[in-house]
């Protein structure tokens, strides 16, 4: 009998995860078909590259103030209804752009910021409660793997997106959107009757907030490593063109490729190397910044396009080890009840980076085009003098 029900668990719990790691996938399905379709929407409809800039930094912004509510909010009423929450305002925010672009109204510019405001009040509780579902039914010994899926849910759905967007974009721009939003919708229902609530429940003298101290180290980790990328993001496509002197259809397939390389080095890591390798977290850590540091030095020095696709791969490689290291290593701050306020404060200090990131690589590319490369080794370096043995 205790037999049949352990094996009914394992299985509700094999279905959860599931369930979780799709909707990941789903959500940045839709994010990446926003970020392909959008600039090429603004720029039709007269916006200036300033206005389509804070649309999206004003997502990120919102990432930065909520993800800590939704990370607590989980761990007092269920990952679950965060989940749900998370994962239809995504679906809301695409089927509004999508109506707007069907619409190509000049006028769209506080429409658009509508929908992504939405986006960022709700979805910043999508990855902390998916960090922490993963946590929750995990031993300490899994936790690292499991985690691990999580980034690379993330890393394959930033390559499925810019193809679904490439695949359909031929129909108009709303229709990749669209279909983005209509998946994530699906995901949001199965959330709804597949996910099963696995959080051990904390008893009152136990439900005390994790310990600043303990978890700051963290934050600045967190900070750290994703500066760089915050810095690059903006500016890689500028790097590939004004470094190897291409046109701009040139450009834009090559940083296209460049973004791909470094998505699919991080999936491949997560979703197997991690597992395989059975390092400890601070180990992860230290392997995957120094492998960062050599692909921005790669970066630096690549001679033509090529060699700086095959520097993004190494640096997605590092990126996907680094990452997996420091979610399970903060995870053991949370303890069993508090896994989504960790994640959330996590994700606030990946958001907070990618805007100052974003910002301070804009302003040093002005100076120097290698300064976001830069600025991302310095991040990267500093996270590494920080991890002790």
């Amino acid at each position: 009998m205790s037999f049949h029900r352990g094996s009914r668990l394992a299985d509700a719990a094999a279905v959860g995860s599931a369930i979780v790691l799709f909707s990941v996938f789903a959500a940045t399905v839709g994010n990446a078909t926003v970020f392909a379709t959008l600039g090429l929407f603004g720029r039709g409809i007269g916006l200036s590259e300033i206005e389509v800039g804070a649309i999206f930094a004003s997502s990120a912004l919102l990432f930065f103030l909520t993800s800590s509510h939704w990370g607590r909010l989980s761990d007092r009423i269920g990952r679950m209804p965060v989940m749900v929450a998370g994962l239809s305002g995504t679906a809301v925010s695409l089927f509004l752009f999508a109506g707007l672009y069907w619409a190509s109204w000049s006028g769209a510019l506080i429409g658009l910021l509508v929908a992504r405001v939405i986006y960022g009040l709700l979805a910043g509780g999508i990855q902390p409660a998916a960090i922490a579902i993963m946590a929750d039914t995990t031993t300490a010994e899994e936790r690292t793997a499991a985690v691990a899926l999580v980034g690379a849910a993330v890393g394959v759905g930033s390559i499925a997106g810019p193809i679904l967007a490439a695949a359909l974009i031929g129909f108009g721009l709303a229709v990749p959107v669209a279909a983005a939003g209509a998946v994530i919708a699906l995901a949001a229902v199965a959330t709804v009757f597949g996910l099963r609530d696995g959080r051990q429940r904390p008893a009152a003298a136990s439900a005390t907030v994790p310990s600043a101290d303990g978890l700051r180290p963290y934050l600045v980790l967190a900070f750290a490593m994703v500066l760089g990328f915050g810095a690059l993001q903006p500016t890689t496509a500028f790097y590939v063109q004004d470094r190897f002197h291409l046109d701009t259809a040139v450009a834009i397939r090559n940083t296209s490729l460049a973004s791909a390389s470094f998505a699919a080095g991080s999936f491949i890591v997560q979703a197997f190397l991690v597992r395989a390798l059975a390092l400890r977290s601070r180990a992860l850590l230290r392997f995957g910044l120094a492998i960062c540091l050599l692909g921005i030095g790669g970066g630096v020095l690549a001679p033509a396009s090529g060699w700086l696709i095959a520097a993004f791969a190494v640096l997605g490689t590092g990126y996907g080890l680094a990452q997996s290291g420091l979610t399970a290593a903060a995870s053991v701050i949370g303890g069993a009840h508090r896994q989504g306020h960790v994640a959330g404060r996590l994700q606030a200090a990946m958001s907070a980076a990618w805007i100052v990131g974003a910002l301070g690589g804009a302003a040093l590319y002005a100076f120097s085009i290698k300064g976001p490369l830069l600025l991302a080794a310095a991040g990267m370096a500093f996270a590494l003098a920080q991890i002790r043995r």
